[in-house]
């Protein structure tokens, strides 16, 4: 029976042994687990910092977006301005190649008005 009472305390001592490794099994495991919850937590916080710079970046991008519309739209009316402008020109400039006899007659006549004018103030 020694045998029996040897082998129950050898079992005994080993299942002692075996409850203190799992029990600092668990707590290592626990602080892993608490490691893991910080990390996931700063994480989450770093994620949320991160949209919101996004965000902001968003609207400061729409701004910009919007200014840079509102200048191209100024710009198109500024060229169809243009545009039209140089097509009044156009026809000026091709009138007056077309008629400068008609403008030299008329400039003629004009001086000579002028001329007219200037004698009978001088008599």
């Amino acid at each position: 029976m020694t045998e029996i009472a040897d082998q129950r305390r050898r079992m005994l001592l080993h299942l002692k042994e075996l409850n203190k490794l799992s029990l600092k099994a668990n707590i290592k495991h626990s602080g892993n687990v608490r490691k893991n919850l910080d990390h996931t937590i700063q994480m989450t916080k770093f994620m949320q910092e991160d949209r919101a710079k996004i965000d902001r970046l968003n609207n400061v991008i729409d701004m910009k977006q919007r200014e840079i519309d509102e200048i191209n739209k100024t710009n198109t009316d500024l060229l169809w301005k243009l545009a039209v402008l140089e097509k009044k020109n156009g026809k000026l400039q091709e009138y007056r190649d077309n008629n400068e006899a008609q403008i030299a007659y008329y400039e003629k006549k004009l001086n000579k008005f002028k001329f007219d004018i200037d004698n009978e103030k001088d008599n």
